[in-house]
């Protein structure tokens, strides 16, 4: 092989190296920690991007997003708002129960616009509960090859766009024997406040509790409602053979000047 093609070769090796270099994958999994007979999750949305993004601030009144989020679960209005900042995904496709635990993995830039991590989940049983993040993660160490991150999640929120009634909650059904209406999910009245971090035994206040069993919705006894774990995935074995055939017309070129 000539002098020149082994050259042509090596460029596009260390393209093909540089571009690989320049992306990652990474691993994000979602564990809800409630203790047996406690809140379920519903889906949990992701979004990674550049830190610019901001899905709510307590205090404030919600977006569509979260208002969807947070009454029915639904992330599709979240992800439109979201449309344009980065990637994002949604990791399972069912309610997670206390215990259980999902993965999803998304390809990335590795160029300082995928540093963050913003996320949300509605609560259920509730009108309008969720667990999210207004203050983005910092994820840029994983993408720079550093170890996994655990986030732990113990806040939960209000959005005050729902007026908290267990005959319109969401989720009713996922909880036999502990006496929860019959629910027609998100036609509640609407509330026209503000999101708020809830706490303690919230569910005792929702209207229309009659004899049903809540105790096992009281935060006081939860260790974390959930935790968010972000690690890379494995480097492909693409790349390691890129390097050796790089390394390999390296010296053969180096040879046939010789």
């Amino acid at each position: 092989m000539s002098i020149i093609n082994k050259a042509a070769i090596l460029t596009v090796v260390a393209g093909a190296m540089l571009q690989t270099a320049q992306a990652a994958q990474i691993e994000i999994t979602f564990t809800n920690n409630a203790p047996t007979g406690g809140t379920y999750l519903t889906p949990l949305w992701v979004g990674v991007h550049d830190g610019s993004f901001d899905a709510f601030n307590v205090g404030d009144s919600a977006s569509l997003g979260i208002e969807t989020i947070a009454e029915v679960g639904n992330p599709m209005s979240l992800a439109a708002e979201f449309s344009g900042s980065g990637v994002d995904g949604v990791v399972s496709a069912a309610p997670v129960a206390p215990g259980g635990s999902f993965s999803l993995v998304l390809d990335l830039a590795n160029d300082g616009s995928n540093n963050y991590l913003s996320f949300a989940s509605m609560l259920l049983p509730s009108s309008d509960f969720f667990i999210g993040n207004d203050d983005a993660f910092s994820i840029a160490s994983v993408l720079n090859g550093g170890g996994p991150l655990t986030f732990d999640i113990a806040t939960a929120y209000d959005a005050g766009t729902e007026v908290n009634d267990f005959t319109t909650s969401a989720g009713n059904g996922l909880f036999t024997g502990a006496g929860l209406p019959a629910t027609n999910a998100g036609a509640g009245v609407d509330e026209n406040g503000v999101i708020r971090q809830i706490s303690g035994s919230e569910f005792s206040n929702f209207l229309n509790i009659g004899s049903a069993d809540v105790s096992g919705f009281n935060f006081d006894n939860y260790s974390s409602i959930a935790s968010i774990e972000v690690s890379s995935v494995p480097e492909p074995t693409t790349l390691s053979m890129l390097l050796l055939g790089m390394v390999g017309l390296g010296f053969s070129r180096r040879k046939k000047i010789n």
